[in-house]
């Protein structure tokens, strides 16, 4: 299963259309991990309608955008929870945000938050933030998880 990660766009829609126009192709699932204004979800919802699109709140979006701040989903046997980091203090270490995926029984972690790209294993929880997408060098990722429940990482610059 071929999974479309981003976060943090801040109001940069274009480059989110770049993201899905480039690498969205034959996903079966897009997350967005929050700082994303409500046009650019909706955009996602709208324009994506062969995927599941699974957006979450950040610490820049506004209460009433109408998305919660943690989702749970499970793709090939593998629980995920996708949040945007800020609630566990993720700029300032990731072992609140494992705990926290232990404690929901995650797998894996989608996150954003730092704006840096990171996969990195605590315990048995894989945490995994495509970067930003919107400032200096914006990056996204592109997650493949296999009927087996290996799960592959790349993480790519957005297309100028």
């Amino acid at each position: 299963m071929k999974i479309l990660v981003m976060s943090d766009s801040h109001g940069n829609l274009r480059n989110v259309q770049k993201i899905v126009d480039k690498y969205g192709v034959n996903a079966q699932v897009i997350i967005h991990c929050g700082d994303a204004p409500r046009e650019e979800t909706t955009w996602l919802t709208e324009y994506c309608t062969n995927a599941t699109v699974v957006c979450v709140r950040g610490n820049c979006d506004f209460m009433s955008c109408g998305r919660r701040e943690i989702e749970t989903i499970n793709i090939e046997g593998k629980n995920i929870m996708v949040t945007h980091g800020h609630l566990f203090q993720a700029k300032y270490g990731l072992t609140n945000l494992s705990y926290a995926a232990r404690e929901r029984g995650a797998d894996i972690v989608f996150f954003g938050h730092t704006h840096i790209p990171t996969d990195e294993t605590i315990g048995n929880v894989r945490l995994i933030n495509p970067g930003s997408c919107s400032y200096y060098h914006p990056t996204c990722a592109v997650v493949e998880i296999d009927s087996k429940g290996n799960v592959l990482v790349n993480h790519l610059a957005v297309p100028k």
